[in-house]
């Protein structure tokens, strides 16, 4: 899975693209084949004021077209990264749960078939 890191108003050093790379891999890692790519923005809003304004936004473009967008804010970027992280693996899932379903509801060619054959035998 390819994991993007734009900063706007701070540097994004090794170590930040490195904790976002680690953070994101173990919260989608499961959904990677359903996953295009990643995009991770990280902005510091207040700039030298300060507060709580460390902004982390999410995009997880999936296979198919969906879109899932994450945004979180907070004091310091590792706690918004990582409640960032573990958002877009909850709203990421239920999408995978959704396709499933659909895919599980519809029947296959194959069983078709097999209910015609049976009705006409």
């Amino acid at each position: 899975m390819q994991v993007e890191v734009h900063g706007q108003n701070i540097r994004v050093g090794d170590r930040m693209h490195d904790l976002v790379d680690r953070q994101f891999d173990f919260a989608l890692g499961q959904f990677d084949s359903w996953i295009n790519d990643v995009s991770v923005h990280l902005e510091d809003v207040n700039g030298q004021r300060g507060g709580i304004d460390k902004q982390c936004r999410v995009l997880v473009n999936l296979k198919g077209g969906k879109t899932v967008k994450i945004e979180d804010i907070d004091v310091d970027f590792v706690a918004a990264i990582n409640r960032a992280a573990d958002r877009a693996s909850q709203a990421v899932g239920r999408e995978v749960a959704k396709r499933r379903e659909k895919h599980a509801e519809k029947p296959s060619h194959i069983e078709i078939v097999q209910e015609l054959s049976a009705e006409f035998a």
